[in-house]
């Protein structure tokens, strides 16, 4: 099995993480760790470098472009604003065990007090245009990071003369129309705990269309993440996500497309070799 979106080498791990490794090495697990601005790159090729079976991300995060407050599951903090330094990322990138850049895209919810949104779209778009040329440079797939701005990140992805390739990462909030232009223009989707959670009562057609994506989507275009710590799935919720949790995605992947879960994990692993080609 492997996760293909985690942030293992985050502070939420740092009291108990070679219990968390033993778990996920018990239960067969790899991951790609990402990174979301120069610090935690750096610290995710470290941990990748150390650690058989972790495979490490580095890119700039749009939410680290502005100073902003971020109060989500398992994390609070006041984000940093960073200029992307090309040569830098480049560094870590060509490293072994350095898979993909990223994660990087389009960001909409999070934005500063008082903040224009056009202003922040063009810079965010800018940064976004540098990762996939770093990306298309060294052959390598790109995480996309969306949230609020699918319809945005579409149109910014067809106006590219050269397309990366890659995946839309923690896929959700998107009608399956949306999910076939990202699937048309080769993307991966990568699917969380999100997809087990129960229906939200004030707005149950977000889950309906998700699970119409998963059910839509062919064999050999989804893979499994969790995005820990963060997005524990429906039968952890309440806490702390790790790696090797994947396995409930594979779950529901599995009861929704009529395969057994082993089935789902298996397919998810031969996709996400697939795309991540220095998986080995």
């Amino acid at each position: 099995m492997i996760d293909s979106h985690c942030h293992i080498h985050f502070n939420g791990f740092k009291k108990d993480f070679d219990e968390v490794i033993e778990r996920c090495r018990l239960k067969n697990c790899q991951m790609i760790t990402v990174g979301t601005q120069k610090d935690t790159s750096q610290k995710a090729l470290n941990f990748a470098n150390k650690y058989d079976g972790i495979y490490a991300s580095v890119g700039l995060h749009p939410i680290h472009l502005f100073s902003a407050q971020v109060d989500e599951e398992e994390s609070c903090f006041l984000s940093r604003e960073e200029e992307f330094d090309y040569d830098y990322y480049k560094q870590l990138a060509q490293q072994s065990k350095t898979v993909a850049i990223g994660e990087c895209g389009l960001e909409l919810f999070h934005l500063p007090p008082d903040a224009n949104k056009e202003k922040i779209l063009i810079k965010q778009k800018e940064i976004f245009a540098r990762q996939i040329d770093l990306a298309n440079e060294l052959n390598l797939p790109v995480i996309i990071h969306i949230r609020d701005a699918h319809a945005e990140t579409l149109e910014f992805l067809r106006s590219l003369k050269q397309k990366p390739r890659g995946v839309v990462h923690c896929f959700s909030g998107a009608s399956w129309a949306e999910a076939e232009q990202y699937l048309n223009m080769n993307f991966y989707l990568g699917f969380t705990g999100i997809i087990t959670f129960p229906p939200k009562k004030s707005n149950p057609k977000i889950t309906d269309d998700l699970l119409e994506v998963v059910a839509k989507i062919p064999m050999d275009k989804f893979l499994i993440e969790t995005d820990a710590p963060y997005l524990a799935p429906q039968a952890y919720r309440g806490e702390r996500c790790e790696p090797w949790m994947a396995q409930e995605v594979a779950k529901t992947i599995g009861i929704i497309k009529n395969i057994s879960q082993s089935e789902a994990i298996k397919q998810a692993e031969n996709n996400t070799k697939k795309l991540f080609t220095k998986i080995t």
